[in-house]
């Protein structure tokens, strides 16, 4: 009776655990991007930090702008499992900015700044 109530325990825990495991992985990624360039933007690209390519593209789109001041929650769930990525941005002047090895398992707000620099606002 008691190896069998050791083992519920068990068995419990362990289904807690992938749930949370689950729960923390899905949209752990997501974050509140907010422009603090003074500039406005209207391209934003993403990147693993790893790669020499921008592959997720114009997560702004095609007509949207991004003002000074103004933030953009990215719902971001990449096919890769990345942590570090990179920004790229690019102003309506066609002038760009870059921001590099961001942990967006750690990260919930990023207000980027002018020539590559950023405040973090960790979950």
């Amino acid at each position: 009776m008691r190896r069998l109530h050791v083992l519920k325990v068990f068995w419990l825990a362990v289904l807690m655990m992938v749930a949370a495991a689950g729960t923390a992985m899905a949209g752990s990624q997501d974050f509140n991007l907010v422009n603090g360039t003074g500039r406005a933007i209207t391209q934003i690209y993403l990147s693993p930090s790893h790669s020499s390519d921008w592959i997720y593209q114009d997560e702004l789109g095609p007509t949207d702008v991004l003002y000074p001041g103004q933030s953009l929650f990215l719902k971001f769930s990449p096919r890769d499992n990345v942590q570090y990525w990179d920004i790229k941005v690019i102003y309506e002047d066609s002038k760009e900015d870059y921001w590099y090895n961001l942990d967006l398992y750690r990260i919930f707000t990023i207000t980027i700044r002018p020539g590559g620099t950023v405040s973090i606002e960790s979950t």
